[in-house]
């Protein structure tokens, strides 16, 4: 049998729709993920991603000795998903695992399971990307988890002496 050109083009028509298949099938089992004790809105696996994020984006600094891990914003996170209207909820926990796979196409793993180094560098390149729909989404998960961060009680005093407009009242 000769291979011919519509033999090549319905062979990546297939695939392309297996391959959209697949990811709309994960995709969909991300969507609804039952939350796991002792969340009540987050998998493990989310708020694993949810630690590890948190650790990249907020450091531990000679003024604020609490990085973003150790502040648990994880809990904080699991509290306000919570009272998010429904679908903006499953939309961010959808985004939480779909950037916590993203890595398994450049690093080999999840990137909860990536060293710290790697985690810090994967979060940079990704909040700094010139695709300005993925930046955004990333940093607003930032910006989300700032909320948290800032108002730790370790964090707070740091944040105040900052910023004189009256922060902390």
């Amino acid at each position: 049998m000769k291979i011919t050109r519509r033999h090549l083009l319905a062979l990546s028509a297939g695939t392309a729709a297996a391959g959209a298949i697949g990811a709309g099938g994960l995709a969909i089992s991300w969507w609804d993920t039952p939350a796991q004790a002792p969340f009540q809105n987050l998998s493990s696996d989310e708020a694993a991603f949810v630690r590890a994020w948190a650790g990249a984006s907020f450091p531990a600094t000679e003024l604020t000795p609490i990085d973003g891990a150790q502040a648990k914003l994880d809990h904080f996170f699991d509290e306000m998903v919570g009272v998010m209207p429904v679908d903006t909820a499953k939309l961010l926990r959808l985004l939480i695992n779909g950037l916590n796979a993203l890595p398994l196409t450049t690093d080999g793993a999840h990137f909860t399971q990536l060293d710290p180094a790697t985690q810090k560098q994967v979060f940079e390149t990704w909040t700094h990307t010139d695709v300005s729909a993925f930046r955004s989404a990333t940093q607003s998960l930032v910006l989300l988890l700032g909320m948290g961060w800032s108002t730790h009680p370790q964090v707070a005093p740091t944040m105040q002496k900052l910023h004189s407009c009256g922060y902390g009242r």
